[in-house]
């Protein structure tokens, strides 16, 4: 063996040693240290400052401690985190020179943590976590070099896959759509990172109840990061390429090229400009209109149910649109279906409006609003229907002066009623200002004395009023 070969073996063993030592330094732990309880009261120490924001005063008790037993008891890796968390509360109050040295040893420490503690407690690979974490901090803490951070992300990618986690989602498309802008990536590798970061939200908003709500909003920043390129990115004649073979893989699955549409359509696509689309629209108008059809039936058998069970509203609608031949008919289906008295009193009500208003059937209006009266004796609105429809009779009822003032007399009634029974402000007013407004058509005396009559006296008001009125004189 030559002199040179025995050379090389002594220099790798050395270097071997070497390594072997520097990894059992950094791991080193104080269960065997001589001043093991003064560094675990350090420990203590220092996590006090933290729990009281002080980090200037927990960095050089951090730093006496990891320097001695990095990897605490063998159990914890909170010293290769908590220190991470000491820099970047320092960093930005540190001069340039300090924030070099520290920024350095932010990194290291994401190394030596996983060389020491490379599982959680759960026995899991901690890879993915801190790559993750490592690209967060870098990113929105150190606004670092974006080509560092997307090295991480990548890393990270490989080795969580669908569990990445929420808080680099953003991150990855800012830089991914940044890195297409600056040709550093094609818009194939863009559009998979777009893809990847939308089945990994998916997956989790789906699976993951505890962070789903992070995941969609993180989602929604990240496609308005990627709509930035949208055009560039996700072009009409890309995704006809891209999803002409999902669709010829199930052409007559209705989800299949529905979802291929919808994606289509969104990307600008038409049957002008896109084969794919001109295949599939066809198929989505035809599904369209069996869908109308189903709905319309299903709409016209609800409504039909409704109409059947709410004739009190289908007879506002009749009023209002001047059918009151179907209003008169579902007030009276209202009528026979109501058990409660008020309801029956007010569709009684509503009947006597449209015969007297509408259809001038005035004895049937009397009727019914006769019958709301017995239900409601405290609603003054039949009382002043059948005023108004008294006092609109009056030429009709009256064959001379004398019987016209009668019928005033006997709308006159109605008006005074109304107000005694309801203290409705509506109907009060409206009360007074038909009773100012009728009051000077009382006889006089002598109307009376020619007519055989004096106040006090009753009279019989004929026609479909079919009254008996008190004679009074102005």
């Amino acid at each position: 063996m030559n002199l040179k070969t025995i050379y090389t073996k002594i220099c790798t063993l050395l270097l071997l040693t070497i390594l072997t030592q520097s990894a059992f330094a950094q791991c080193e732990t104080w269960n065997s240290a001589s001043n093991k309880d003064e560094l675990e009261n350090t420990h203590i120490f220092y996590k006090d400052a933290i729990k009281l924001n002080d980090y200037a005063k927990a960095l050089p008790l951090w730093e006496d401690v990891f320097s001695k037993a990095p990897a605490a008891d063998g159990k914890r890796a909170s010293h290769y985190s908590d220190g991470r968390d000491i820099i970047k509360n320092i960093y930005a109050s540190s001069d340039e020179a300090k924030q070099t040295e520290l920024f350095d040893r932010f990194l290291k420490l994401y190394d030596q943590e996983y060389e020491c503690y490379p599982k959680d407690k759960n026995g899991k690979d901690k890879k993915g976590y801190l790559l993750e974490n490592k690209a967060y901090e870098l990113y929105y803490t150190f606004n670092y070099d974006r080509d560092v951070i997307f090295e991480a992300l990548q890393g990270a990618k490989e080795v969580s896959g669908k569990n990445l986690g929420y808080s680099v989602i953003y991150p990855f498309a800012d830089i991914a759509t940044m890195f297409f802008t600056e040709k550093k990536l094609t818009a194939d590798e863009t559009v998979e990172i777009y893809n990847y970061l939308n089945e990994v939200c998916d997956h989790q908003i789906k699976t993951n109840k505890q962070f789903s709500a992070y995941y969609q909003q993180q989602k929604d920043l990240a496609n308005e990061r990627f709509d930035v390129e949208s055009d560039a990115l996700f072009g009409c004649e890309y995704f006809t390429k891209k999803l002409r073979a999902d669709y010829e893989a199930n052409p007559n699955d209705r989800k299949n090229y529905t979802d291929i549409h919808s994606i289509l359509w969104s990307k600008g696509c038409t049957a002008e400009n896109s084969d794919l689309m001109a295949e599939i629209q066809p198929k989505i108008d035809k599904d369209k209109a069996a869908d109308f059809a189903v709905k319309k039936a299903d709409y016209e058998a609800k409504k039909s149910e409704w109409e059947a069970n709410n004739p009190a509203s289908m007879a506002v609608k009749a009023y209002k649109e001047g059918n009151y031949q179907e209003a008169v008919t579902k007030y009276q289906e209202a009528i026979d279906q109501e058990t409660d008295a008020t309801k029956k009193a007010d569709y009684h009500y509503y009947l006597a409006v449209t015969y007297g208003r509408k259809l001038n059937e005035y004895s049937k209006a009397k009727k019914h609003a006769k019958e709301s009266i017995s239900l409601n004796p405290n609603s003054g609105k039949p009382y002043m229907l059948l005023g108004d429809l008294y006092a609109k009779s009056a030429r009709s009822c009256g064959s001379n002066a004398f019987e016209q003032r009668m019928v005033i007399l006997a709308a006159m009634d109605k008006w005074y009623k109304a107000k005694s029974v309801d203290s409705d402000p509506e109907v009060q007013a409206d009360a007074n200002k038909k009773i100012s407004t009728y009051s000077g058509q009382y006889p006089d005396k002598e109307m009376l004395h020619m007519n055989g009559k004096k106040e006090g006296d009753y009279h019989n008001v004929g026609c479909w009023i079919g009254e008996s009125v008190k004679v009074r004189a102005k």
